[in-house]
């Protein structure tokens, strides 16, 4: 008997076939947890990395932990700018918001 053998999937780029591998259900807030960490100090500057302990990524919220309060004060007013640079980054709007602690 005949099978009908079926069509192969359309090449992709390693890049993007390892990051849809990456992000599932299950690792989506870590996924992009690990994005932004790769392109907080490039957007942002070494102050800025140096002084932010921890990122948490929840309920499509990012929760920004930084150690010094002038500095929490200055990226608190830019909260939106920070938000729309990284959802530009990811090539989609998954952030909703950003919050400063």
């Amino acid at each position: 008997m005949y099978k009908k053998v079926p069509p192969k999937p359309e090449p992709q780029e390693l890049k993007q076939a390892f990051l849809r591998l990456l992000r599932n259900n299950k690792n989506e807030a870590g996924y992009f947890k690990a994005r932004t960490k790769l392109v907080w100090e490039k957007f942002f500057g070494k102050h800025t990395a140096d002084n932010t302990r921890d990122f948490l990524v929840r309920n499509r919220k990012l929760y920004v932990y930084v150690t010094n309060a002038p500095l929490r004060n200055q990226l608190t007013m830019v909260r939106e700018g920070i938000k729309n640079r990284l959802n530009e980054e990811f090539g989609e709007e998954y952030l909703e918001e950003v919050v400063i602690k």
